[in-house]
């Protein structure tokens, strides 16, 4: 079994890069506001000042589903490509792996396509969100409340520029790889 620098730095960015999705994706603190609502891609919660307790509910807003349908492809894609870094292992050559490491580089283009993809649509649309849960939960009379990023959000930006690191170097690999097949 041959295996090249890139092939493992790529692998271990994407470990990195995985650990830090599924972290961002099992919390519900996206966005939070002055410690009255904190909100997830799949629930959020509403502190009540009447019982100083915190419920949650899930999200079954259109962008959500939306932010939620792109997140399991990408959590799908990760395991896939997890699956593939496997099977290379198994490859005597490299050249042999051509087509499982072209594979790879595709796996990780749509992991970081489709991470933004769930990242910007969950930003687009929930201070609308917000205003209507505020609407129902804290009343007519609460002003709009500023949302700020969580550190979980943060966590899905650090597995994006991971991915994309990974990405670039398993690019530079199968091109790598290309380049002996012609010489």
């Amino acid at each position: 079994m041959t295996i090249s620098i890139h092939s493992a730095v790529s692998f271990g960015v994407l470990v990195l890069a995985g650990l830090c999705y599924v972290t961002s994706q099992v919390t519900d603190v996206w966005m939070e506001s002055d410690g009255l609502l904190s909100l997830g891609v799949w629930n959020f919660c509403v502190f009540s000042t009447d019982t100083h307790s915190w419920s949650c509910e899930i999200n079954f807003s259109g962008f959500n589903m939306a932010s939620q349908t792109f997140s399991i492809l990408a959590l799908l894609c990760y395991l896939n490509a997890f699956f593939l870094y496997t099977l290379s292992m198994a490859c005597r050559s490299l050249q042999k792996c051509r087509p499982i490491i072209t594979g790879i580089s595709c796996l990780v283009f749509f992991i970081v396509s489709l991470q933004i993809m769930t990242m910007i649509v969950f930003s687009v649309k929930v201070h609308h969100h917000t205003d209507d849960v505020t609407e129902l939960h804290l009343g007519k009379d609460e002003k709009r409340l500023p949302l700020r990023l969580s550190w979980s959000f943060t966590a899905a930006i650090v597995s994006t520029i991971l991915s994309t690191i990974s990405g670039v170097c398993i690019s530079i690999e199968l091109r790598n790889i290309i380049v002996e097949d012609f010489q």
